[in-house]
């Protein structure tokens, strides 16, 4: 009626470990591609001397798998290798401490870019790659810090008070405690450093570096238990401690081609270094760039053009004024006239040049002056000044192209494809794979965790690709991943080596951003 059901059974010979993973499983996917990328690099930080580590493929094959399968924690990792069949196989049955798992993916932050690198380029020897449509987001992923550690100057200058006050009074209770065991005990007790003063001490140290920090950065807040995060507000209007997530997304497989991790809120800066991660990883530019308006300026589509890249980024106002629900006339609906230099308001009457406003670091703008503003009977819908003001960048013209592609059909269903190829890509981090908060603290260890992210994002696109093409991808591993265009950007956005075709010398070891920047 049943199968046999014994758990004392004895088998006569061993199992192998390979026997306890299904051919088809994505286990054996990392597992192959762990054994053939490159990882001199972490290698060589290791040392001779002492007892045999555990091997760095080891930990980087559980590492991986636990985030792709929502497992992130350390000591869960390292109680999986002791359960769990596939980390049993991918761990060879070994089980690190989950503090070397710990110190491992805390420590290799250049290491897991260059990993990252080789499977991206692994993609493109499959063919996952498109003809170089790329679209770029960004996502904001809460630091593992609370708000409440977000301080001002002041704030913090009253907890240092505030401990060192506390620290005062442990002191006094010591020396009082000291002297009485010394006259009953004489020299038979030795001394010891109350438990509350060492973790009142490692607060104060804690507080008075954070307060550093916000001196020498001429920050207004800090937080406290994570220097590096920044208050950004998520969707839904909650403010919290955070980093911003960056990703270029190519459109073929949505294989992410470029990633990184930065503190600043505000993606409009982002768009250039993803520009040259792009480059440096693939080793050409994109073709066809598609971005939301939070990476639209006027220095950002100077730039792309500057470059030859076909972009696609409305600006802040467009979809505003589509919709019509502007309180005031819109910019857009007043004509300018090139020819005679002035502008037509919605009742046609003409306003000239009137002056020239100054800006620092930017273009100085042209302002144009409606002077029959107080007879006009859109007055009420125009401006509530007295006089309605047009002022007009000098590459005000870039806003009117780029509106223009916008507003194509070609241009619009170009756009939209930005949706489900960079937005799902977060979608699949964040709710497939529980990735809403980071484990670790400081900007460099945060950002080791969301290039893991991203490998473990495109390993499962490699996974679905090869069973759905059948490609033998296993033949293209055994070839060697040749990561021949590999940039490598530290945390200040140095570059560590460049281009050929850019720099024109391949020795180059370190090169100031701005001077790539202005090269390229």
């Amino acid at each position: 009626m049943f199968k046999k059901y014994d758990q004392n059974q004895q088998f006569l010979l061993p199992l192998s470990l390979d026997s306890f993973v299904p051919e088809d499983h994505i286990a054996r996917i990392i597992n192959d591609i762990i054994d053939a990328v490159d990882i001199t690099a972490i290698e060589s930080t290791y040392s001779e001397n002492g007892s045999p580590a555990y091997h760095p493929r080891l930990l980087l094959k559980i590492l991986l798998y636990g985030y792709l399968i929502d497992i992130r924690s350390s000591r869960d990792i390292q109680k999986m290798t002791s359960t769990d069949t596939v980390f049993m196989y991918l761990a060879a049955m070994q089980q690190p401490n989950f503090r070397t798992i710990c110190r491992f993916r805390s420590t290799h932050l250049d290491s897991f870019k260059e990993i990252f690198a080789q499977v991206v380029t692994l993609c493109k020897e499959l063919g996952m790659l498109g003809d170089g449509k790329v679209s770029l987001d960004g996502t904001k992923v809460k630091a593992n810090a609370s708000v409440r550690q977000s301080k001002d100057e002041k704030a913090l200058d009253k907890e240092i008070a505030k401990i060192r006050e506390e620290i005062d009074k442990i002191l006094d209770e010591s020396i009082r405690i000291d002297k009485e065991e010394d006259e009953k005990y004489c020299d038979s007790t030795p001394y010891e450093m109350p438990k509350e003063l060492v973790n009142k001490t490692k607060r104060l140290e804690k507080i008075e570096a954070a307060k550093k920090k916000l001196e020498e950065e001429n920050l207004t807040k800090i937080n406290v238990t994570d220097n590096d995060a920044k208050i950004m507000k998520h969707k839904g209007g909650n403010k919290k401690p955070s980093y911003n997530g960056q990703v270029a997304v190519d459109d073929k497989e949505q294989v992410i081609v470029a990633a990184d991790l930065v503190d600043d809120e505000n993606d409009v800066h982002q768009l250039n270094p993803m520009i040259l991660h792009i480059w440096a990883t693939l080793g050409r530019k994109p073709t066809i760039l598609l971005a939301d308006a939070g990476y639209f300026s006027y220095d950002n589509l100077e730039f792309l053009k500057r470059n030859g890249i076909d972009a696609y980024i409305p600006d802040n106002f467009l979809k505003v004024e589509e919709r019509g629900k502007s309180k005031w006339f819109r910019k857009s609906i007043f004509k300018f006239d090139e020819e005679k230099d002035c502008y037509y308001c919605p009742a046609g009457i003409m306003m000239p040049f009137t002056r020239i406003q100054k800006r620092k670091d930017k273009p100085d703008l042209k302002q144009y002056v409606c002077d029959f503003c107080s007879d006009c009977v859109f007055k009420k819908a125009c401006t509530k000044a007295e006089n309605r003001i047009i002022s007009r960048d000098p590459r005000e013209y870039l806003l009117d192209e780029m509106r223009g592609k916008l507003r194509t059909d070609e241009g619009t269903e170009l756009y939209q494809e930005r949706m489900y190829t960079a937005e799902s890509v977060f979608g699949q981090m964040k709710q497939n794979r529980g990735f809403r908060e980071f484990l670790l603290r400081g900007k460099e260890k945060a950002n080791v965790e969301f290039l893991m992210m991203c490998i473990v994002h495109n390993i499962g696109k490699i996974d679905g690709f090869v069973k759905r093409e059948g490609k033998n991808w296993k033949e293209i591993l055994k070839n060697g991943i040749e990561g021949a265009n590999l940039f490598v950007v530290d945390t200040k956005n140095v570059l560590i080596s460049a281009l050929k075709h850019v720099f024109g010398e391949p020795t180059v070891k370190y090169v100031d951003f701005h001077v790539c920047m202005h090269k390229i």
